[in-house]
């Protein structure tokens, strides 16, 4: 019994599944996602102690010195294609629908 293309593509993509998801476990297990949190915690902590010695030296105090920012922009261009192609797509459609549904009541309601 021969498997057509269909199939070995079904089963190529459930294998690539399988390795993500056996990724995933081993990087939950092993306490990766723990460790992260707890050094954003130490690094709260060490924030904490020092606001609480610019205090004490009464030096002026603003709480956007002791915030890390963590807001990286990983976005290319096509990643913004896709997004722009997305939400227009899904403006599209739900005018669509909504215009579906406003037919619909207009012949039976």
């Amino acid at each position: 019994m021969k498997i057509s293309k269909k199939g070995k593509y079904f089963f190529r993509i459930l294998f690539v599944f399988l390795l993500v998801f056996v990724a995933l476990n081993i990087a939950y297990e092993s306490g990766y996602y723990e460790t992260k949190s707890k050094n954003k915690a130490i690094l709260t902590k060490d924030a904490m102690m020092r606001f609480e010695e610019d205090l004490k030296n009464g030096q002026m105090v603003d709480v956007t010195n002791y915030l890390e920012e963590d807001d990286i922009d990983y976005s290319t261009k096509v990643s913004k294609i896709g997004n722009k192609l997305s939400n227009t797509v899904s403006e599209f459609m739900t005018k669509g629908i909504s215009g579906l549904f406003d037919a619909l009541k207009g012949l039976f309601w």
